[in-house]
């Protein structure tokens, strides 16, 4: 075999859907990872330019790019903790448990109601704005673009909250966890 790298155990792993999951979950992080990036670097070269009297502005500016910030880390943290668990690193199993708990509950829950809620406000608006006036071809279409992206994120969140408890129970379960290996010390 060119490819086998390990040779402690004679055992073949096979196919893990799990393993598929973590590698999804280190690609969108790393994804996030570079749109916090980007954003953060937009809203740097907004902040250069504004006059040290527009202080609401400046408030604003510097408490969105405190998040992002704040986001890259916590999404910079995911691509640590999945590449570990990739390893299969025993430090790094719990630590993904524990964060896909916390986002299947943060980002699946708390956000699938936070997105359902604007999703609503918006229905609202747009019941108002046709009430009032028929809208044309272009405005039609961007209303439709507007209900599939909330119908594709609102699918995801209700797919990926059960997946990513569902992760945080197999990585649990004793036959993923034989799986992980602790960091040899060097003597």
């Amino acid at each position: 075999m060119p490819l086998a790298m390990r040779t402690e155990s004679s055992r073949h792993d096979g196919f893990a859907f799990w393993r598929i999951l973590v590698w999804l979950i280190l690609l969108l992080a790393a994804y996030g990872c570079l749109q916090y990036v980007t954003h953060a670097q937009q809203l740097w070269h907004a902040l250069q330019p504004l006059p040290a009297s527009d202080t609401g502005d400046i408030v604003q500016l510097q408490k969105m790019l405190a998040w992002d910030v704040l986001y890259f880390l916590a999404a910079f943290a995911l691509v640590v903790i999945c590449a570990g668990a990739i390893l299969r690193q025993a430090w790094a199993r719990s630590a993904l448990q524990v964060a896909c708990v916390l986002l299947a509950v943060g980002w699946g829950l708390v956000g699938g109601l936070m997105l359902f809620s604007q999703w609503h406000e918006f229905s609202q608006g747009v019941a108002m704005t046709n009430a009032q006036s028929s809208l044309d071809t272009a405005s039609q279409m961007a209303l439709a673009h507007m209900h599939r992206s909330f119908l594709i994120a609102m699918g995801i969140k209700v797919v990926g909250g059960p997946l990513l408890l569902w992760l945080a129970w197999r990585l649990g379960q004793p036959a993923v966890r034989q799986q992980f290996r602790t960091l040899r010390r060097a003597r």
